[in-house]
């Protein structure tokens, strides 16, 4: 983490929160597929209206934590109220999620067996700032979009 300076404060990016309509389903497959690890688990929890986002509504979740590399992931069923619809990955908020790889063919395989339907082979940046970098966009058993990424030896990011 970054030191905070007297005008700014400090930040680390914590977590990465998705919803999912089956918690011990994605928990299985992310733990399963990602090699994640539960770090906790969240029994059925009445969360504050408000200060989640849903004024006026009776808010109840269940949740897990997963450890994920050096970050972790945040899994959410809600239970009242339940999601109205799918995103399209081109929506404003949460496009997708990254996993760096280091070998996008062997992972790409590897995810096609665990259930993740991917929208194409990997493919391969040919120019610009990531040239050299191979990625491939796919959904995980919900929808929720997720991406590999294989930087080229010359480049170390973004994931």
């Amino acid at each position: 983490m970054q030191p905070a300076s007297s005008t700014h404060p400090a930040f680390e990016l914590d977590h990465t929160g998705l919803v999912v309509p089956d918690l011990d389903a994605a928990v299985a497959f992310y733990a399963g597929a990602f090699d994640m690890t539960v770090v906790s688990r969240e029994s059925d929890t009445d969360v504050p209206s408000l200060a989640i986002g849903l004024p006026g509504e009776h808010v109840r979740l269940r949740g897990a934590i997963l450890r994920a590399g050096t970050t972790h992931l945040e899994l959410h069923q809600y239970l009242t109220p339940v999601g109205t619809g799918e995103r399209r990955v081109c929506d404003t908020g949460f496009g997708h999620i990254a996993f760096a790889v280091p070998d996008i063919n062997e992972a790409y395989r590897f995810l096609i067996d665990r259930g993740v339907t991917f929208n194409s082979e990997p493919q391969l940046i040919a120019t610009g700032g990531l040239a050299g970098r191979r990625w491939v966009y796919g959904q995980d058993p919900w929808g929720n979009v997720i991406e590999l990424g294989q930087n080229s030896t010359n480049e170390s990011g973004p994931a």
